[in-house]
């Protein structure tokens, strides 16, 4: 059989630089086709982006980057047995559909059944259980909800049986599928399973993708000191309940780490192959292990591998300690993104998210002192937040720029489909359209607010930044103008003029 993988375009929402726009690489479909491709399927892959990402549309209140929905539909081969699109981001769900809807409008194309996989490993990603119904009314065949490697081939296999009775039983079967019976009637096959052990699965089929396209960019999700560099993802699921997320629902709280070998392996492999210095983790919480991330630091000390890498996502700083960090430094570790959130412990209880704040003053203190630049990310107008919560937020602000954080990013809530906030959310605010569901959400009654009190904790940090740290901050223009980046602000700023 053969199977045709397409990665979705990158969105950017007007006026949303901070949030959208990202060209993060689809890590859904790279991993689902070295994983097939492995088991003998034969696999053709279309990056909607990455095949031109220099093509841009306007929309609305949205810029497509990539192939237009014809230009994909003409790369898809004829005998094609299943075509499998990633729903990688929600902001992107609109892109989607309109690829969904030129194949179902377009013969031989609208005969070949659609599947739709789900990114379990973002926090940008939505989960599949609670919108199938919007890609069922694209008439789409298949919703795989959960990691679609393994769940992708089971699929294929029952869609190769030519009874129908026993093709019946074989969906049955698929983990996570949602799907209709003979009658026609929604079936929601029960998601049992996650990958316990990632080492099994092959790295990732980054030669199926145009990378100088994305190297010609000179921006990406972490700041970027080098011209070549891959995502990296070390390990899977994450442990904590946080409400305005999506992942407890996608990975049932779950962390499933890479061995050190096995990660290190990857670097190896893909430093030797396309020449790439640099690797951005994209892991949800890559340090839950401490002595994890030493042996992987360890190893690559071991193996002399000259790379640079950076926590571009995020990861819980109480996880880290002043030895894990100090070695995560001598084996190339030069970013690490982590998450407060908010400066008030109540709103901290209300997401089930509790954070060290004293702790988390040392750590910073330990990454400055290993060269480790260093970003805090926060959220405001989560539901109950109130005039004095935003206070404490700044207040914490000034404490963390003053302990050396090198930047912020301040996010307005907007809660993605899966997560516990989210149907209550929506409904009070009349959201009819998910892809706008970014960090600038204008949708919300509210939004005028929070995008003041934004652009205030804004000038705060960049106050004390001055204060504090001035000689960083009279670098940062020279980092820009030549495309060396230490931060993700900086960056920004030149995607912005770009």
């Amino acid at each position: 059989m053969k199977i045709t993988l397409i990665g979705a375009n990158i969105v950017t929402q007007k006026g949303d630089f901070f949030g959208s726009g990202i060209p993060y690489f689809p890590l859904v479909i790279a991993y689902t086709a070295s994983y097939l491709r492995e088991k003998g399927y034969a696999v053709t892959l279309i990056d909607a982006f990455g095949e031109n990402p220099f093509q841009v549309v306007q929309e609305g209140d949205k810029y497509i980057q990539g192939l237009t929905p014809r230009q994909v539909l003409d790369k898809i081969p004829s005998d094609t047995s299943l075509i499998c699109i990633g729903a990688e981001r929600v902001v992107a769900h609109d892109s989607i559909v309109k690829i969904i809807r030129a194949l179902k409008a377009s013969p031989p194309h609208h005969k070949i059944p659609i599947a739709i996989l789900e990114n379990t490993q973002a926090v940008t990603a939505y989960s599949l259980q609670t919108v199938a119904d919007t890609f069922f009314k694209e008439s789409v065949d298949y919703v795989l909800a959960g990691e679609p490697e393994l769940r992708t081939e089971t699929l294929l296999h029952a869609l190769a049986e030519t009874d129908k009775k026993k093709r019946q039983h074989l969906l049955a079967a698929v983990d996570g599928l949602i799907y209709f019976d003979s009658s026609g009637k929604i079936l929601h096959n029960e998601k049992k399973d996650v990958i316990q052990n990632p080492d099994i699965l092959p790295f990732p089929a980054w030669d199926l993708f145009t990378l100088d396209n994305y190297w010609k960019l000179a921006y990406a999700h972490a700041p970027l000191t080098t011209k070549k560099y891959l995502p990296l993802l070390t390990s899977r699921g994450c442990p904590y309940p946080c409400t305005f997320c999506v992942v407890p629902d996608t990975n049932n709280q779950r962390w499933r780490p890479r061995s050190a070998q096995n990660v290190v392996d990857e670097i190896e492999f893909f430093s030797k192959k396309y020449g790439v210095a640099e690797f951005h983790l994209e892991d949800l919480n890559p340090t839950i292990k401490k002595e994890r991330m030493v042996a992987i630091s360890q190893e690559i000390l071991r193996r002399n591998l000259s790379v640079t890498w950076k926590i571009a996502s995020g990861t819980k700083v109480e996880t880290l300690d002043e030895e894990t960090i100090g070695w995560m430094a001598k084996a190339g570790c030069s970013y690490i993104s982590i998450s407060p959130e908010s400066g008030s412990e109540r709103i901290m209880k209300l997401m089930k998210k509790p954070f060290p704040y004293d702790r988390a003053l040392e750590l910073v203190r330990a990454m400055r002192q290993n060269n480790i630049t260093t970003q805090a990310c926060f959220i405001l107008g989560y539901p109950g937040e109130r005039k004095e919560d935003i206070t404490l937020t700044n207040k914490y602000i000034r404490q963390i720029v003053k302990a050396g954080i090198d930047e912020i990013a301040v996010l307005i809530l907007t809660p993605t489909p899966g997560s516990v906030i989210f149907q209550d959310y929506a409904k009070e605010n009349n959201l009819d359209d998910i892809s706008k569901l970014t960090f600038t959400p204008t949708w919300r009654k509210d939004y005028k607010k929070y995008a003041l009190e934004r652009f205030r904790s804004y000038m705060i940090f960049i106050f004390w930044r001055v204060v504090y740290h001035p000689l960083s901050v009279i670098k940062q223009p020279f980092s820009f103008l030549h495309k060396h980046f230490y931060t993700k602000m900086e960056m920004t700023f030149y995607r912005f003029f770009r």
